[in-house]
């Protein structure tokens, strides 16, 4: 039965390049859906796009596999139970890059961290989802010691939007390079 992944967009150009990577050949996936970034701040909304989605893709005969966090809805497991769905085995979109060095990384300050897709993204997610200006992002990332960029080496990063970031939220932005190869062994691992 061929598998078709419903994913989160946040982490779109970097599923593309494990999927140009490593899946070149056959990889038994016949779809890749990618839902609109910043659907978790509205969860009401995620719910309803990811059961409708799920719904319509299982009528299909397919394999399904939920490329969301465990967090990203706290019905997310209950919901890829009903349809028969795969999921990711990890909380977020950032353990799922980062895996168990999230633990290492979290010890060295209080952290928010920012992937390219959030960076993208940020303005859609913060000011027009959950209609912070930038008083409230200042007083809700207030309580973090920098924001870590996480550079997949996917996408280049642009210096004007971190210095936007930056000066919406006004905490430190650190840039990290990191790869891909927790993501990778992930999706490989869910794909078996």
């Amino acid at each position: 039965m061929s598998k078709c992944l419903i994913c989160c967009g946040i982490l779109q150009k970097e599923l593309e390049q494990i999927f140009n990577e490593s899946f070149a050949d056959n990889n038994n996936v016949s779809a890749r859906v990618y839902l609109e970034p910043a659907l978790h701040v509205d969860l009401d909304k995620l719910y309803s796009i990811l059961e409708d989605t799920l719904a319509n893709l299982s009528r299909k005969n397919k394999k399904l596999v939920l490329v969301y966090g465990a967090n990203c809805h706290p019905e997310m497991e209950v919901l890829a139970r009903h349809f028969g769905a795969s999921t990711i085995p990890a909380r977020n979109c950032i353990e799922m890059l980062l895996g168990e060095e999230i633990i290492k990384v979290n010890q060295e300050a209080k952290t928010f961290y920012l992937t390219p897709g959030w960076l993208e993204n940020w303005k859609n997610i913060f000011i027009n989802g959950l209609g912070w200006d930038s008083i409230d992002a200042r007083q809700n990332f207030a309580v973090y010691n920098r924001i870590l960029l996480l550079d997949t080496g996917v996408t280049p990063l642009a210096e004007e939007k971190i210095l936007e970031f930056f000066d919406y939220t006004q905490i430190p932005v650190e840039t990290r390079r990191i790869g891909l190869q927790n993501l990778r062994k992930l999706i490989l691992s869910t794909l078996v």
